[in-house]
């Protein structure tokens, strides 16, 4: 009587043990892609220019910074995003890890470079974009990419810039100055807010003529959707990065003394 009583627990046990056992009773792991034989490890972090994209593809075997910059500047390769009369791919670039051939030559590498930016910014509907032209979109992005630490930021910065420009305010972005001077540190200073050049964001008004970096889908997607909000300045809060923003100069100043007390400017 025992052994009929218990035989439907055993099968219901017998059934949620095959439910739950991977087929053949061993459990398969997918490994990540990598390299294949023949083939080096590419790494380009967020947030490069053109010409520390081209640092970086130096250290492959067989590869120099100047050859691979004179493929870039040379105006073979075209972004479907590049202005018909632009010669820049500067912010054109997607960053990303690339497995390359030893073999491939700095042709083939840019063009994976632009193809996969401009399939990234075709997923995402970046040819929509209305606010400002696809092309100045990817500008913003870049300047949100340089300037935002933290993800939740992005749209901030977007909305600060795009919030400036109706109002018809100088940008006074930093990362514009680093970009004009070839990188920071050591950080803008008084005198670089006063060199004349397209870049500098004090003294020129509007977007300046190229994007300043390469730029994620994050940034270009802040770009595109500003967050709605009227921050017109924003200045580090916080050691982790985050930006402290606000509407009025005067909270603006209160949020720079802040800043300063906690040594972080």
């Amino acid at each position: 009587m025992l052994t009929v009583l218990l035989l439907p627990f055993a099968v219901a046990v017998i059934w949620f043990v095959l439910q739950i056992s991977p087929q053949g009773g061993t459990t398969k792991t997918t490994a990540p892609p990598g390299p294949q034989s023949g083939e080096v490890n590419l790494f380009l972090r967020p947030g490069l220019t053109v010409s520390q994209i081209g640092d970086v593809v130096a250290t492959l075997p067989g590869h120099t910074k100047t050859s691979f910059l004179a493929q870039a500047n040379s105006g073979q390769i075209r972004s479907s995003y590049e202005p018909a009369t632009g010669k820049s791919l500067e912010g054109l670039l997607f960053p990303d890890t690339y497995f390359v051939g030893t073999h491939e030559n700095d042709a083939s590498i840019l063009r994976r470079l632009v193809n996969q930016f401009d399939q990234t910014a075709d997923q995402i509907g970046l040819s929509g974009a209305t606010t400002v032209t696809p092309y100045q979109t990817v500008i913003v992005a870049s300047l949100v990419q340089q300037e935002a630490k933290l993800p939740g930021d992005e749209p901030l910065v977007a909305a600060v810039i795009y919030n400036r420009l109706r109002l018809h305010m100088p940008l006074q972005v930093d990362a514009t100055l680093c970009y004009l001077k070839g990188g920071c540190p050591p950080v803008p200073t008084a005198t670089d807010e006063k060199i004349n050049s397209p870049y500098n964001t004090y003294i020129i008004p509007g977007l300046p003529p190229t994007p300043i970096a390469s730029v994620t889908q994050a940034s270009l997607q802040a770009a595109m959707q500003p967050a709605n909000v009227p921050y017109l300045y924003y200045v580090i809060g916080d050691a982790t990065g985050k930006l402290a923003f606000s509407t009025t100069l005067t909270q603006q100043e209160h949020n720079v003394a802040l800043a300063k007390q906690k040594g972080l400017l």
